[in-house]
């Protein structure tokens, strides 16, 4: 099993601290890094992928630094970045092309791995036309192929469903799941549908820091006894209710409405504790946080 080691890794740009000594070991699995806009994300994906320095640490794969790796690195490693880096010029096949032969491949080997990823991603019929035609959820797709070329040991991937329609974010999510189940796989998102239910190991990145790391339950147990759904049919008004508890979110089951909420003791109104999810962490880690903010 192949492992990637971040060690004391820090950034800055002039005087806005990205990332603050984060460290990490990340074995074969998905790993969710999570986090708001600003956060860092995508200055870790950026400084794992070697384009962008870091200011202090190491990055190790397989305890061998991956800067004395150089090229041997690059081999093992397939990026998908946030803003896809395809050729708007290039017709998809021959992108592709273009991309095994940077990855080392054979013709034959990118031929074939070309049209079983074009077939996964629903893009085979497209393969003729050029990229700069395409839609936005179909450079999110040509993007993710072109990251999985090579059979990459590594696969990095930065916001990799923007853009795509409820469907197609299912397909992608599928096979991002069991590419998961046999290589390294490190997704950098802020949308917590994504990964929940998926994800082997979360990372939660605040402000540049590792707050918190491991599975939903192991994160989620500081807040149990502490979420609570409470029925509007018997709890009371909504709106006196959100003035007094930290609602997390308004949901419906069985065509019922309830009022999801975090609070240190049992409210006053009907309720029932639950167990905390990845939606409920991810709330009570970074409430408050400004999701506008731009994205170091």
């Amino acid at each position: 099993m192949k492992e990637l080691q971040l060690e004391g890794i820090s950034k800055a740009y002039k005087q806005t601290k990205a990332l603050i000594d984060v460290s990490f070991s990340l074995g074969n699995g998905l790993h969710a890094l999570l986090g708001p806009n600003g956060s860092g994300k995508t200055t870790m994906m950026r400084i794992l992928t070697r384009n962008l320095p870091a200011d202090s640490g190491t990055v190790r794969f397989d305890g061998e630094d991956v800067r004395a790796m150089g090229k041997r690195y690059r081999e093992k490693l397939g990026y998908m970045p946030q803003s896809a880096g395809l050729f708007p010029s290039f017709p998809l096949e021959e992108f592709l092309r273009y991309i095994g032969s940077l990855k080392g491949l054979s013709k034959k080997e990118t031929m074939e791995q070309s049209e079983a990823l074009l077939r996964e991603v629903e893009l085979w019929e497209h393969r003729r036309e050029k990229i700069g035609t395409f839609s936005g959820g179909m450079k999110q797709r040509a993007a993710l192929a072109q990251a999985l070329l090579g059979e990459p040991e590594l696969l990095i991937l930065d916001e990799p469903t923007a853009g795509l329609d409820p469907v197609q974010r299912i397909r992608v999510r599928n096979l991002i799941a069991r590419y998961a189940a046999g290589h390294c796989v490190l997704l950098a998102t802020h949308i917590v549908s994504d990964v929940e239910g998926i994800a082997t190991n979360l990372l939660f990145l605040k402000k540049g820091r590792l707050i918190a790391q491991g599975t939903t339950a192991a994160v989620g147990e500081p807040l149990r006894g502490k979420i609570w759904e409470i029925p509007l049919e018997t709890g009371g008004d909504e709106e006196s209710l959100r003035r007094q508890y930290t609602v997390i979110r308004l949901l419906r089951r069985e065509d019922r409405p309830f009022l999801r909420v975090f609070a240190e003791k049992q409210p006053e109104t009907p309720c029932t504790s639950v167990t905390p999810d990845l939606e409920d962490c991810y709330f009570c880690l970074f409430e408050g946080e400004d999701a506008g903010e731009g994205t170091p």
